[in-house]
């Protein structure tokens, strides 16, 4: 659609759009529209971002599965009652299933156990010796798929392993405060082989090291789940690898608001040349106008805090943006900031 075909909007018709844009339910044509509006529409533009915030809310949100089966106790045991289903079927289709039991074997065989003592003690000691072995196997198991028997728990001090990382799934994240003053305790609940929960501090190797796996592999992990690794690991900005990751995750997550939730953990950490790039791509190159226009802000509060004096990259950056972006409230943010930088007069 060429752009004088691209229907215009005023702010009554697309503050109603806001949501489904947000939510990805807008149509193209919709999309295209609102961007525009937006793009000469300071008002608009910060609805926008206001309603970017209250969709990365909702995607903290525990989902009832998460709060009801934490451990994936139900749906490993659905998922083993269904593989014995099929089995079963399998072994009746091709008349696997052994038709004499113990007891027709005994009543066939009990004569000539009755001529044997001997040897019918010594079966009778095997039996006796491999079903006490099966017997408490079969409990533990079937006990622990119904989720009376808690799943493994570890504390962050046992390393995880690479392929651990890459077969796991996480179904929840929880947060649980401490009674005296100090850091809270994090509880991650993954899925392998047996469900896993690893308790520590946002600090802690293991705890960081999964949730900076998680932020990391957006294609594998629900955007609610990495939200909340990046709530948690807020934190820690001052690591460096944290920082790191979130400067990925604010440059690359396909989701908007997860972008938006890593930018918002990145304002603390402004004085990394690092994060202050990041800051300027996103500004420069992000596709959702409410994810570029917070960014903007955290620039201009960088300059107004005088925190990019004599950056001559920043300036740069925002010499081009005031003089060509095609976002109304970019261009004059950008302006602004840079008469600052100059030393000139503030609007």
């Amino acid at each position: 659609m060429t752009p004088d075909l691209i229907r215009a909007l005023h702010c009554d018709d697309a503050a109603p759009l806001l949501v489904f844009y947000v939510c990805g339910e807008a149509s193209p044509e919709d999309c295209k529209a609102l961007e525009q509006h937006i793009a000469g529409c300071a008002r608009c533009a910060a609805a926008l971002a206001s309603e970017l915030r209250l969709r990365q809310v909702l995607t903290t949100l525990a989902q009832p599965a998460d709060v009801l089966d934490q451990a994936g106790a139900l749906l490993a045991q659905c998922r083993s009652e269904l593989a014995e289903a099929l089995d079963d079927a399998e072994d009746a289709k091709h008349e696997f299933r052994p038709r004499v039991g113990f007891s027709r074997w005994f009543a066939k065989y009990r004569m000539e156990l009755a001529l044997h003592p001997a040897l019918a003690a010594a079966i009778f000691v095997l039996f006796g010796l491999g079903l006490g072995r099966m017997l408490p196997a079969a409990q533990i198991l079937g006990a622990q798929q119904a989720g009376l028997v808690p799943g493994m728990t570890v504390s962050a001090t046992p390393r995880i392993s690479n392929e651990e990382l890459q077969n796991m799934a996480v179904s929840g994240i929880s947060v649980v405060p401490n009674d005296a003053a100090g850091s809270p305790t994090i509880e991650l609940h993954l899925r392998s082989v047996k469900p896993v929960t690893i308790q520590g501090r946002a600090d802690d190797t293991d705890v960081k090291r999964v949730l900076s796996y998680v932020i990391s592999n957006g294609q594998r992990f629900d955007s609610g789940v990495r939200l909340d690794s990046i709530e948690v690991l807020r934190s820690r900005v001052d690591d460096t690898d944290v920082r790191h990751v979130l400067c990925a995750a604010a440059l690359h997550d396909v989701n908007p608001a997860v972008r938006l939730g890593a930018l918002e953990a990145l304002q603390g950490a402004s004085q990394d040349s690092t994060v202050r790039d990041a800051f300027l791509d996103v500004l420069a190159h992000d596709d959702n106008a409410g994810v570029r226009i917070v960014a903007m802000n955290d620039i201009r509060a960088l300059v107004d805090a005088g925190q990019a004096a004599g950056d001559a990259h920043v300036h740069d950056v925002l010499r081009t943006l005031s003089e060509r972006d095609s976002n109304e409230y970019i261009r004059l943010q950008a302006a602004s900031a840079v008469r600052r930088l100059d030393g000139g007069p503030l609007p």
